[in-house]
């Protein structure tokens, strides 16, 4: 079966993205991912790619907007007329417009994604043209619950295990989070001596010194590895008993899968506040901490910590809670939705 696999750039988009075409590709269909130029990097072992441009709406760029819009137009147009894809995915991003509108035109069957706790804006414009509308959480309007696909180097990993420290993660999501690199160390500053002998940060630091963060960590006395991007984000996850980062539904569905307990500090301009919404399911069912980024972050996490430190079972409860053993099978899932639609053509 042809199937083409459409997602905007950024990780929450994009990974789910890639981790649905490895299993497809897998069960033998021919299928292409389509992309922008973000989000390139992040899919660099997938061969049967389309890097179209990066497509952002605003006043300001109203003229260049449009003639990219026109240029994708008149591509998909030939593409799609040649190829003639049977089934495509589209997992949101303004860039999924397109080929997806294209591709019904010519007869395709459409299946949209939705991660996040609100429908995104690519998602709501397309909604009308879908055969079937799937998303992470209870969302309604016809959108049916379906788990999220993970990158394989999620699954099958080591269950949480408490230490005589605790090893904390801190990433911003694949956009970064330079606010981060301010709010964090300013908490473990406030922090007692004696815990901050127990912690061990690996940090992502993708826009300061990360000399100059690893230095105020060390005369705090935390023992610290700061790195401008981490790549093998699993494998440092599993390491770790905590990780504090960002409330994307991608970052969300990969510490379900590999079972591990985090600290949430959604993207506060995040559309419709979403991250929010996503980091508040999770503490609902005390899977997860919940911090609003304010100028009383800070002291939250400060206070987060020390709870944390003088109950470790707290961590551990925590784990079990956000631990999802359906992530194993949600790649296989997905693909057989899409085989069922595609057989009924």
């Amino acid at each position: 079966m042809k199937i083409a696999v459409c997602a905007g750039g950024t990780g929450g988009h994009l990974f789910p993205a890639v981790a649905l075409t490895k299993e497809l590709e897998k069960r033998g269909h021919d299928v292409l991912l389509v992309t922008d130029r973000r989000g390139a990097s992040y899919c660099e072992d997938i061969e049967n790619k389309d890097i179209v441009f990066s497509l952002r709406f605003s006043l300001k760029s109203l003229i260049s907007f449009g003639y990219k819009a026109f240029l994708m137009l008149i591509h998909f147009l030939f593409k799609w007329r040649r190829d003639r894809p049977e089934v495509v995915v589209g997992f949101g991003g303004l860039l999924t417009v397109v080929p997806i509108v294209i591709a019904r035109i010519y007869g395709a069957k459409v299946i949209l994604y939705e991660q996040n706790s609100i429908i995104g804006k690519a998602n709501r414009y397309l909604s009308k043209l879908a055969d079937l509308k799937l998303s992470t959480f209870s969302i309604g309007y016809g959108w049916t619950v379906q788990n999220p696909p993970v990158r394989p180097e999620f699954l099958s990993r080591k269950p949480f295990k408490s230490k005589s420290k605790i090893k904390v993660l801190i990433i911003g999501g694949s956009q970064g989070a330079r606010s981060f690199s301010k709010i964090i160390p300013e908490a473990m500053s406030r922090l007692p001596t004696k815990f901050r002998k127990e912690l061990e940060i690996i940090q992502q630091e993708s826009y300061g010194d990360t000399e100059a963060l690893s230095q105020r960590y060390s005369k705090m006395g935390i023992s610290s590895k700061i790195e401008e991007f981490i790549y093998d984000v699993a494998d440092v996850m599993e390491q770790c008993q905590l990780v504090i980062c960002r409330a994307g539904a991608s970052t969300l569905s990969e510490l379900s899968a590999i079972g591990r307990p985090a600290i949430l500090i959604p993207y506060p301009l995040a559309t419709d506040n979403h991250q929010l919404l996503n980091a508040q399911r999770y503490a609902a069912k005390n899977a997860a901490w919940v911090i609003e980024e304010s100028p009383f972050a800070a002291e939250k996490l400060k206070r987060i910590l020390e709870q944390i430190f003088r109950n470790p079972e707290l961590l551990k409860k925590a784990a079990l809670n956000i631990m999802n053993g359906a992530s194993a099978n949600a790649s296989e899932q997905f693909a057989q939705v899409i085989e069922q639609l595609g057989a009924s053509k």
